[in-house]
């Protein structure tokens, strides 16, 4: 969260971090596991703090996980009627979008890496977003590698940290692909992913907003 708000004060776009964020959840590990009335639950719950923290809708949200973007981004249906007209007076956006289209217009990057490996994780593509990351590690490499392979992990939230062989498994083409290419680091966008994919590849994956904070010091 720090690293976002670092960025964010190099661009001077302010944004804050709600000092009751702590337990918010999308509901994602819920609805992936067919807990339907736990996920009504969290989501409603998520949308009504949101709510709050947006000054009813004046502020976007911006998060910075994208399996969570996705699963407030599929929230309709699961919401109440008042949240529902709430959600839809909202601007919900994931941290790609916001880092492509308003952070880095206005950053200096001041150095470049000499090559990089992305690993879009199922929500980013799902979303269209695979580009503007793309996009984003480019400006701050010169190499930048999307595998061929690469596709779900299979972390799955919590999977991962039960059934290792499954993420083994998922990750067996990409992390051969990404091991012959021997990039200097590797990125994505969702802590558990990164988990993944870090225990296939034996190389640490982290969050793309290191990437750019590193390239804008």
């Amino acid at each position: 969260m720090q690293v976002m708000v670092e960025l964010s004060h190099r661009a001077r776009v302010p944004i804050y971090i709600p000092s009751n964020v702590a337990g918010t959840c999308c509901g994602t590990p819920f609805s992936s596991k067919g807990l339907t009335d736990a996920h009504k639950i969290t989501i409603n719950s998520a949308i009504e703090r949101c709510w709050e923290w947006s000054e009813q809708g004046r502020l976007p949200i911006v998060i910075d996980t994208s399996p969570c973007t996705y699963g407030f981004r599929t929230a309709p249906g699961y919401l109440t009627e008042e949240n529902q007209r709430r959600y839809d007076k909202m601007m919900l956006l994931d941290s790609i979008e916001f880092v492509h289209d308003t952070l880095l217009p206005k950053l200096h990057i001041n150095s470049r890496s000499e090559s990089v490996a992305l690993h879009p994780v199922c929500s980013v593509t799902k979303l269209g977003l695979t580009p503007k990351l793309e996009a984003i590690a480019k400006a701050c490499s010169g190499n930048v590698l999307v595998p061929l392979h690469a596709g779900c992990c299979a972390f799955a939230g919590d999977r991962g940290f039960l059934l290792p062989e499954l993420t083994a498994s998922a990750t067996r083409l990409e992390a051969a692909e990404v091991k012959a290419k021997k990039p200097d680091a590797c990125y994505s966008s969702s802590r558990t992913c990164e988990i993944g994919m870090t225990r296939a590849i034996g190389q640490i994956y982290r969050s793309y907003l290191y990437l750019l904070e590193k390239a804008t010091r």
